[in-house]
């Protein structure tokens, strides 16, 4: 599992920590994980060589089936550790204090749950009673984040996530296919289109929001560029911005792109596409 953060250093690095190898030590791969799969990151703030208190969460907690079940369905799992006794690479040092810093974290165990943009959503510790009530309480933590994060960030990077999305609520899938940080009409697009309130209402109702980004500074997991290098190829996108309707299967309902008028415009285009294509 991983996650995101506009952090300035960072590389990948090795899993180490917590009770298995689901654990992730870099911030970076941790959001990028987050963004891709929906899930909040479990950030552990801690000192799991001398610890007393992060042991014990490690050992009755961590360590067990139960918990171990649950993250894997509903967290994406990271360690920021800072041992007295073991040496880290030094960008995870770095990352971790810096992290430390950032989110004023006072003692350990903390545990912060955040978004993929690292927003906090919630925050924990040790708990006493086993991965019972630790759980339950994690859970109600994060509880507040589905609809505010629902509505601030909608769009889906994985197209197999988005496929399965459509095929669930037989909305047709909406794929951008964008250069969100150099592209001049898909950074319009965004602005004038994509980031207003009509348009996310209207989103919201009638389709799947995927994006397929090409950037040119924004870092990537390999995975999604493979995706999306695989993606652009097979439907032969010529220019940004591209935005494809599909259906479940990945099939071509419609094509649009950008298009003045603002939001009002643009989604009744759009409407009358998907019902021509279908």
């Amino acid at each position: 599992m991983k996650r995101i953060l506009p952090l300035a250093l960072l590389c990948g690095l090795a899993n180490s920590g917590g009770s298995d190898d689901a654990w992730l030590t870099d911030f970076k791969k941790a959001a990028a994980e987050s963004k891709k799969s929906g899930k909040p990151i479990l950030a552990d703030f801690t000192g799991s060589d001398w610890c007393g208190w992060c042991k014990k969460l490690d050992a009755e907690v961590f360590a067990t089936d139960e918990f171990q079940k649950w993250a894997k369905e509903n967290v994406v799992l990271l360690q920021l550790d800072f041992p007295r006794g073991r040496k880290l690479d030094d960008n995870i040092v770095a990352q971790n204090e810096e992290l430390k810093n950032k989110y004023e974290i006072k003692g350990f165990p903390t545990i912060l749950f955040l978004d993929h943009e690292g927003n906090v959503l919630g925050r924990s510790g040790y708990l006493a009673g086993g991965p019972g009530p630790w759980i339950e309480k994690a859970s109600s933590e994060m509880a507040a984040r589905t609809a505010a994060e629902e509505e601030t960030d909608p769009w889906l990077t994985d197209m197999k996530a988005a496929m399965d999305q459509a095929k669930k609520t037989k909305k047709p899938i909406l794929a951008d296919f964008t250069g969100s940080d150099w592209c001049g009409w898909c950074i319009k697009l965004k602005d004038e289109v994509f980031s207003t309130p009509e348009f996310r209402k209207w989103a919201k109702e009638n389709v799947i929001l995927l994006e397929l980004d090409y950037p040119k500074n924004k870092p990537q997991s390999d995975e999604l560029k493979k995706q999306n290098e695989e993606l652009r190829t097979k439907y032969k996108i010529a220019g940004y911005p591209t935005v494809l309707f599909l259906d479940a299967k990945g099939k071509v309902l419609a094509r649009s792109g950008y298009k003045k008028g603002g939001p009002v415009a643009w989604t009744e285009d759009a409407a009358k596409l998907i019902k021509r294509g279908k």
